[in-house]
């Protein structure tokens, strides 16, 4: 027998888990922008890395409330617009109730899975709004733009910009869920426990009769 997922019961949990999770973010929203920020930047840090010291290290970056703001070093007077956290956070309200309402061998194999899944949306943010600052560079600072970023890495960032901004509150959640519940979605996983087999019918009670000694010979012939 393997875990199944029976869609009443699966559906019943997502939705109390989706309306925790919603609620638990109201109040941690601006702590987790915060966090994005931090983390952004040191990314940000290791691809400005240049023998140039206004281009070492170059971008400032910073959470006010659920908003995340950055500015470059070679142009302290441009404040490109933030970058709203509600949208980089909306797939973890969908991504954590996917991944607590799927069926689970125990709570401790749920919880290791929904960290994987928490590292890799982790990751996958970090990524989209250092792609949104680079796409910004390379667009929207005018003759610096053409400089310093070629046009194939302007489109590329581009892209990628209009593609994560697109794609991260729908399509990533699911496929994350679905990476790490490949094989139990394809029936393919480890069998579940089976049930011990019932014990060996207890031998009957009743002794067994010994067979009859042989008769003694007689003591003596006459």
């Amino acid at each position: 027998m393997r875990l199944g997922v029976r869609p009443a019961v699966f559906l019943g949990r997502l939705v109390v888990f989706f309306f925790l999770t919603y609620l638990l973010f109201l109040p941690l929203g601006s702590a987790y922008a915060h966090l994005l920020a931090f983390l952004t930047q040191g990314f940000l840090h290791l691809t400005e890395i240049s023998s140039d010291p206004n281009l070492n290290q170059a971008t400032q970056m910073w959470a006010r409330e659920t908003a995340i703001f950055y500015v470059h070093r070679l142009f302290p007077m441009v404040h490109p617009p933030g970058i709203p956290a509600e949208w980089v956070q909306a797939n973890l309200v969908l991504l954590i109730p996917l991944m607590l309402a799927t069926p689970a061998r125990s709570y401790r194999q749920r919880f290791v899975r929904l960290g994987v899944a928490l590292a890799i949306a982790l990751g996958l943010q970090v990524l989209d709004i250092a792609v949104t600052v680079k796409s910004f560079y390379a667009s929207q600072l005018g003759r610096y733009s053409q400089i310093y970023y070629s046009p194939t890495l302007r489109w590329l960032y581009q892209f990628g910009d209009a593609f994560t901004e697109s794609m991260d509150t729908q399509l990533f959640p699911f496929v994350i869920w679905a990476g790490v519940h490949f094989n139990q979605l394809l029936g393919r996983g480890t069998p579940a426990p089976t049930p011990a087999p019932a014990a060996a019918t207890v031998a009957s009670t009743e002794p067994t009769r010994r067979k009859d000694k042989p008769a003694k010979k007689a003591a003596g012939a006459r």
